[in-house]
């Protein structure tokens, strides 16, 4: 389907309601079922991209990260969603691009309460790698900050939460720490201790593991993550998620995604 003979580029998104923005915007020209994964065939600003959901959840990201890599060998690996954010200023519509990934849960709680963080431990060809955090691709980091310069960033609705003691704005495009774990945190508290361990902008559940699989085989990786909650402002509806923002979650970053593709050489 390349036109140029180059290796695909990938694309993991957790969730439907996030990954409907890309297939709308760039309407899948065949769609291949392998198994229980559903590969979609795009093409993005003369590239071919390969999009494909996992599912919520650690485990799901790095098992569609890894059939994905085996299937279509990506020269990139790209991921973009929803996350929650780990700083007050940090406004629902805010787009995070990841520098660096976490995994916040990997830690020892030790036997007098204290936790000690374990961070990445894997292998690499036989070598122990052991790592606190892990890198986005820079060049790719920088081309995403390049696209971010004149993207048109959606405004965040107003018929939706914004806290009455902040004037409404337009969205902020940031970059940092994404954390990422099986663990949706609300209790402000907590959200300090991670932020001040891993100074993190934000959570999620995915990108910590296609970081991690991508190391593994040398794929070139970046996330980009839009702020659908901050349990600081607003504590989510975990029981009904009556005030969960579907429509919008991942909108914005697959919009940076986008043009962040546009920009790479072709």
């Amino acid at each position: 389907m390349s036109s140029t003979g180059s290796r695909p580029i990938g694309l993991v998104v957790a969730m439907e309601a996030e990954m409907v923005h890309t297939l709308a915007a760039f309407p899948p020209i065949e769609t291949t079922a392998r198994d229980n994964w559903s590969f979609h065939h795009l093409r993005i600003a003369g590239h071919e991209v390969i999009a494909l959901r996992s599912a919520m959840g650690l485990i799901n990201a790095a098992a569609a990260t890894e059939r994905l890599i085996a299937e279509y060998s990506p020269e990139i690996l790209l991921n973009y969603g929803c996350s929650g954010a780990h700083r007050r200023e940090i406004m629902p519509g805010d787009v995070v691009i990841g520098e660096r990934v976490v995994h916040h849960s990997a830690m020892q709680v030790l036997k007098d309460g204290s936790e000690r963080y374990a961070g990445f431990g894997y292998f690499v060809a036989g070598e122990r790698m052991d790592a606190a955090e892990l890198a986005s691709d820079p060049e790719l980091v920088k081309l995403a900050k390049q696209a971010a310069e004149t993207a048109l960033v959606e405004s965040w609705p107003a018929d939706l939460f914004w806290p009455r003691s902040v004037d409404r704005r337009d969205p902020v495009i940031h970059s940092g720490v994404v954390a990422s774990a099986d663990i949706w945190t609300q209790a402000t508290e907590r959200l300090d201790v991670l932020h001040g361990r891993h100074q993190s902008l934000c959570e999620d559940m995915e990108a910590a593991a296609i970081a991690q699989i991508c190391a593994l085989h040398g794929t070139r990786f970046l996330t980009i993550k839009d702020i659908s909650n901050n349990e600081y402002l607003q504590a989510s509806d975990l029981d009904g998620f009556t005030d969960f923002p579907v429509a919008e979650i991942g909108k914005r970053a697959a919009a940076l995604i986008a043009g962040l593709i546009a920009i790479l050489p072709v």
